[in-house]
C-alpha cells in the first residue's frame, strides 16, 4: 500500500467522522461529512486491489517472435517472404515426419520465388498436405 496516501486517507476519514459527530443536530452537514468519511475509507480499502491489479499485468514478450507470427509475416511479405515460408515448411517437416529432410536448395528457392501467387499457394498446400498425410 502507498503509505503516505494511506495515512492521509485514514486521517481524512477520522477527521470527517469526528466533524460529523460534532455536527450533532445539523443533519445535512453530518450526512455530508459521514459520506466523505465512507468515501475515504473506501479508497483506503481499494488501494491494495489497485496495486495487485497493476502487478498482474503481463509483460510484453521479450523473446524472438513465435513461429506462427513469423510464418504469417513471411506470407504477407509476398515474393520476398517466400524463402522464409519454405524454410518454415522445411522446419515443420523436419520436426514431424522427416527428421532427415535437408533444407531446400538455393536453386529451388529461386524457382519458387519466380512462381506466380496461385502456383506458390499450390506448392505450399501440397507440402502441407504431404505433412498432414503422413499422420493419417
Amino acid at each position: 500500500m502507498n503509505l503516505p496516501r494511506g495515512w492521509a486517507l485514514l486521517l481524512l476519514a477520522a477527521a470527517a467522522l469526528a466533524a460529523a459527530v460534532y455536527a450533532g443536530s445539523n443533519q445535512g452537514i453530518a450526512t455530508l461529512l459521514a459520506a466523505l468519511a465512507l468515501l475515504a475509507i473506501g479508497l483506503l480499502l481499494l488501494a491494495p486491489v489497485r496495486t495487485v491489479a497493476v502487478d498482474r499485468r503481463p509483460d510484453a514478450p521479450a523473446g524472438p517472435p513465435e513461429p506462427a507470427s513469423t510464418f504469417r509475416a513471411a506470407l504477407e511479405a509476398g515474393r520476398s517472404g517466400r524463402s522464409e515460408v519454405v524454410a518454415q515448411l522445411d522446419l515443420v517437416e523436419r520436426r514431424t515426419v522427416r527428421p532427415d529432410r535437408p533444407t531446400t536448395p538455393a536453386t529451388e528457392l529461386s524457382r519458387l520465388r519466380a512462381l506466380n501467387r496461385s502456383e506458390f499457394r499450390e506448392y505450399v498446400s501440397g507440402r502441407l498436405d504431404a505433412i498432414e498425410g503422413a499422420y493419417r
